[in-house]
This record gives structure tokens, sequence and C-alpha cells, in this order.
């Protein structure tokens, strides 16, 4: 134990310390969204490039006539084709009262229906 703890040293134990913490971040985040959600129409900005190159799509919606402004990945338009050009219509699921903490939908679930919050 000692070996494995002698070769990664405190620099590595921090990195893999944020790690862990950035991640199970992003599981709260998602879990609490999954909890309480709300879903909205949006409107599709089209694919673009992130700050490492990644590809992502952008799209904004409205809440309390608040715009406001989300990314997924680019691999949501492999389970939704016609939401990924510019200026589609879209499905954004976010915390009811918390609209920053939002993600993108193919298909509402099935009782559930869009707000008029726009």
């Amino acid at each position: 134990m000692k070996k494995i703890f002698g070769k990664i040293r405190w620099s590595g134990l921090t990195i893999i310390a944020l790690f862990i913490i950035i991640y199970t971040y992003a599981i709260v985040k998602k879990s609490i969204r999954l909890k309480n959600p709300t879903y909205v129409k949006g409107t599709s900005l089209g694919i673009s490039k992130g700050v490492r190159g990644s590809l992502y799509l952008y799209y904004s919606f409205q809440v309390n006539n608040q715009s406001y402004k989300g990314n997924v990945t680019n691999d949501f338009c492999k389970t939704c084709s016609a939401c990924c050009d510019s200026g589609n219509a879209v499905i954004v699921r976010y915390q009811k009262g918390n609209p920053e903490n939002n993600d993108l939908v193919t298909d509402l679930p099935s009782g559930t229906s869009l707000e008029d919050d726009q």
C-alpha cells in the first residue's frame, strides 16, 4: 500500500479527489433534476465546438419571460436527429424552480405536458 501511495504522491491524489468530487456533483445535479422535472419547449441553436474542441448541441428556452441557454453533447443527435439543426424545436427538462439545471429529452414522459411559461 505504501508503494502505491508513494508513486501517486499528493498531486495525484488531489487530481483523483477532484475528479471524484466533480463526478459526484454531476450525478447529484442530475438526480435533483429527475426528481422534480418540468418540461418546456426550446429552440436548437445548432451544433458548435466547445472549449476543448468537442461538439455540443446548444439550445435556448424561456421560463417566466427569462431566457436560458444550455448544451448537451453531440451524441444527443443520434437519438434525436430532427433536433440538431438550428431553429428546430427541442424539449427541455429542467429542475422546477431552477431552470439553470437543464438538459434535453427526445420525448415527454407519459402523463406530462409542456409548461406554458414561455
